[in-house]
């Protein structure tokens, strides 16, 4: 649904007073508009509402105005417009966005009336919120993903895999086994999925991605000698660059083919659902039931040694993980582990590793001045045994920045095993940077770039919901929509 809103302006000098969508909005002397009544937007119990009202007629009246119906129009449910226009909606998202000189009171009364994810577009005074059906489609089906327009991956440099031969994406399979990647051969299946353009032309030859590459824009690949391979299909949506033909040479799959195809599947932010699990965390939480936490921080001084610290099971906030030289073991042996950061997940010379066969989940919030809510630097580590991705999941939200590695070489890279869940959603900037590191797991992030690093995808996680806490997130199931217009004249 697309509709010119329209309004009603009453303009006295440096006050203005508007009615439009339904709503009526007040701005004084180039300050923001702030909301005097709301609009017709009714979003009740994953049930949205919008019986938009719009406004045509003269530019202009004087005295009295006369205001009379148009014509309406329901765009949802409405099988006649599309089959699909029906409830209840299942793996949908729904994005309302509003240009108005009043966006930013448009977007304060979204904040307060919905548990959706609002973002700004300043510059061309939008203000968009997400609101998603349950998150049935938390699953990690390939190396690295983006599912949202704003996604983009490239490598500009080298791959880095310590055991085998240097692959940029490949797969393995923790499933039932203890064995880890090195003790495997190597898999087809370490897929690169982005919204947006993949740019792998400034990749080196002989390192080469073990999967398909799909993309919602552009694929560029290098022509002639030299430059990355690929061993499945690619799939773009506007163009292969620098041919067609380039691409097809790329591929060594003897199935492998190029297609056009038409976009890639999005998802939802996280921001609503990481926001609250930290903020409830820090109301409630297991840290008084364990001395590994003092306050809200990690008291290595009470282990011993004293640079090691561990967690049970438990429900626990922390300010911050900031490691240096520290051994953390999260042992899962009699149940899971939920960790909630305020800030970020810093490591430097440190490793994490997992114990047990629970689960821990891990919501980064990302506040504060960091640049990285997660960093590993080339000596650090987070690990299990096998190799399990499963094991660790950690969410953020569409800004969310991570760095896997710190450059160079002569040392260990840095290895993550687990998953990283933080979709970009509509115009998240998140990024992460592989840089002397290694992710064995999956990716779903923003723009991902590899300077010197490999992403093996472990199979496990194929069709495995990620995030379990379907319930607790932004949700919409129903839908009535429609379009209800009317003329205002000179009376």
């Amino acid at each position: 649904m697309n509709e010119s809103m329209g309004a009603i302006v009453y303009d006295n000098g440096d006050q203005e007073i508007a009615y439009q969508g339904g709503g009526v909005w007040r701005s004084a002397g180039g300050s923001s508009a702030v909301m005097v009544s709301p609009p017709e937007f009714h979003y009740r119990e994953a049930t949205l509402t919008l019986p938009l009202v719009t406004v045509a007629g003269e530019e202009s009246i004087d005295g009295r105005a006369v205001i009379s119906r148009n014509t309406s129009q329901a765009y949802f449910p409405n099988r006649s417009l599309d089959k699909n226009f029906t409830n209840p909606l299942e793996r949908s998202a729904v994005e309302v966005t509003v240009q108005s000189d009043y966006y930013r009171a448009w977007g304060t009364f979204f904040e307060q009336r919905t548990t959706g994810n609002v973002t700004y577009d300043h510059s061309n005074d939008r203000v968009t919120v997400d609101l998603i059906t349950p998150l049935q489609a938390t699953d990690v089906n390939s190396a690295a993903a983006s599912l949202a327009a704003s996604g983009t991956f490239r490598v500009t440099g080298s791959a880095q895999s310590t055991c085998r031969a240097d692959t940029y994406t490949d797969s393995y399979n923790s499933t039932g086994t203890s064995s880890g990647y090195c003790s495997q051969a190597p898999g087809n299946e370490g897929d690169v999925v982005y919204g947006n353009d993949i740019d792998i032309s400034s990749g080196s030859g002989g390192d080469n991605f073990y999967g398909s590459l799909v993309s919602g824009g552009t694929v560029k690949v290098g022509n002639g000698g030299g430059k990355p391979d690929v061993g499945g299909d690619i799939n773009y949506t506007t163009a292969c660059q620098p041919s067609v033909a380039d691409c097809q040479s790329r591929i060594t799959a003897p199935s492998g083919t190029v297609n056009q195809v038409d976009g890639v599947p999005k998802r939802g932010a996280l921001d609503y659902l990481v926001r609250r699990t930290v903020e409830e965390a820090d109301d409630t939480n297991s840290n008084g039931a364990t001395s590994a936490i003092a306050g809200d921080s990690l008291d290595y001084g009470a282990a011993s040694p004293s640079d090691e610290v561990t967690l049970g099971p438990g429900n626990y906030y922390l300010d911050r993980i900031d490691a240096s030289g520290k051994e953390i073991y999260f042992d899962t042996t009699s149940g899971n582990i939920t960790l909630s950061v305020h800030e970020y997940v810093h490591l430097a010379d440190s490793d994490i590793e997992v114990l047990g066969d629970g689960v821990v989940f891990v919501y980064v919030e990302g506040s504060g001045p960091q640049t990285e809510d997660l960093y590993l630097d080339k000596d650090s580590e987070i690990t299990n045994a096998g190799d399990d991705a499963t094991q660790l999941r950690v969410f953020g939200q569409a800004n969310f920045t991570g760095r896997i590695g710190s450059g160079g070489g002569g040392s260990d890279p840095a290895k993550y095993v687990g998953v990283i869940y933080a979709p970009p959603g509509n115009g998240g900037t998140g990024d992460v940077n592989l840089d002397f590191g290694e992710v064995y797991g999956g990716l779903v992030t923003g723009t991902t770039t590899v300077n010197k690093g490999s992403i093996h995808y472990d199979e496990a996680l194929r069709e495995k919901q990620t995030l379990t806490r379907g319930d607790d997130v932004v949700r919409v199931t129903y839908l009535h929509i429609s379009a209800n217009r009317v003329n205002v004249t000179d009376g």
